[in-house]
């Protein structure tokens, strides 16, 4: 038997034996019993403890007493406004886009009267 002939001869038996080892668990896989999974999720109660309207209305009077007392205590002119001009940019900081500057260079105002123009 040339070499050729015995190697085509073991593919084909391999190949023969993998198919059926496949066919085998393929049908082991379909009739194994199927267990179905069951979640059961019981999510967390938080109670918060209620309170009766007069305690209610205490707590909201607190709160609008602290407001009161710094609004008779507070004192704001437009000095203490920020100002427009609080913006610093430090020089040669690359405050454009990626990718999107313009190229360094120099254009006279000729040049741009020029384009105007047209």
């Amino acid at each position: 038997m040339k070499p050729s002939e015995l190697k085509s001869f073991i593919k084909e038996a391999v190949r023969e034996a993998i198919q059926e080892e496949i066919k085998d668990i393929l049908l082991e896989a379909v009739r194994a019993p199927k267990t179905q999974v069951v979640e059961t999720y019981t999510q967390p109660t938080q109670t918060q403890p209620t309170k009766s309207p007069s305690e209610k209305r205490a707590m909201m009077e607190s709160i609008m007493g602290d407001m009161r007392r710094g609004q008779d205590t507070l004192n704001f002119t437009s000095a203490d406004a920020v100002t427009t001009n609080t913006l610093q940019v430090a020089p040669g900081m690359n405050t454009s886009g990626e990718g999107s500057a313009l190229p360094s260079g120099n254009v006279g105002l000729d040049m741009i009267m020029g384009l105007m123009k047209k």
